[in-house]
């Protein structure tokens, strides 16, 4: 067994946040430990996602881990907890955590190179395009341990797959492969995992040319009023005629007459 050095086990955990145009790439970068999502990364990846949400020259955000592995999910040295105060503080963080991702008015892309395992899956069934590498798996090994699925996966993954292949995959804890992930709707673009940074960058890139406003209403009523026709039609009727007043609907409508592509201010 190889024994990593001093060096590299003194790093701590840490989020970087790196732009490419309008694209904020933002990694989970504790890459000897797999990019677990212990106590200080969930910390400083919420907080990245904090800032990012009111950076007006960021139009879209990519999600990713370092090395070969998105994350192996939560910190199993640390725990159990030490008693029902601090459970009951973990679960706060993580939920914290998710509903800031889940909330972000901006555009994000998962991008996903080798495993992705328990909570880190409710991350990136947060995001709102999944681009995965062919070697991408995913994990749920919660019945395994005894534990209930986190990270929002009850509700996300049934989002995604739908509820009957959600329990069967919770229910059998077996891995899933970038393939069946296809297939079942948690993967939405498969490609090679040389090029899996730069087709979400790519997408990304793509997304932020979108209307910000436009793109807000749509994550805000898929989240929100996606439940049943009449929550639907309602959010229609509250949002709808504030976007008509918009600017970004003027270019928007101008530039589909003029065959050209818009530029949206926001407003």
């Amino acid at each position: 067994m190889s024994r990593s050095s001093p060096t590299a086990v003194a790093v701590p955990p840490r989020v970087r946040t790196e732009r490419t145009g309008a694209v904020a790439v933002v990694t989970l970068d504790d890459e000897h430990r797999r990019n677990v999502l212990g106590r200080e990364l969930r910390s400083r990846l919420r907080a990245a996602l904090t800032e990012l949400a009111t950076a007006p020259e960021v139009g879209a955000v990519v999600l990713t881990g370092a090395g070969r592995c998105f994350s192996g999910g939560g910190d199993l040295a640390a725990m159990p907890p030490a008693g029902p105060a601090e459970s009951a503080a973990r679960m706060a963080e993580v939920a914290g955590l998710v509903q800031e991702l889940a909330s972000l008015e901006k555009p994000v892309v998962a991008a996903v190179n080798g495993p992705a395992a328990g909570v880190a899956v409710g991350l990136v069934c947060c995001c709102d395009v999944v681009v995965a590498g062919e070697g991408a798996r995913f994990l749920f090994p919660f019945t395994r341990l005894g534990l209930a699925p986190d990270g929002g996966l009850v509700h996300s993954l049934v989002q995604r797959v739908g509820a009957a292949r959600a329990r069967r995959v919770l229910l059998e804890a077996a891995p899933v492969d970038a393939g069946a992930a296809r297939d079942a709707g948690l993967v939405d673009h498969l490609v090679p995992d040389p090029d899996v940074l730069g087709a979400a960058i790519a997408r990304a890139g793509e997304l932020a040319g979108r209307a910000p406003l436009a793109v807000a209403a749509v994550k805000r009523g898929i989240r929100e009023a996606s439940g049943s026709l009449e929550d639907a039609l309602a959010f229609e009727r509250e949002h709808q005629p504030a976007l008509f007043g918009t600017s970004d609907f003027l270019e928007g409508k101008q530039s589909f007459f003029d065959k050209r592509h818009p530029s949206f201010s926001g407003r």
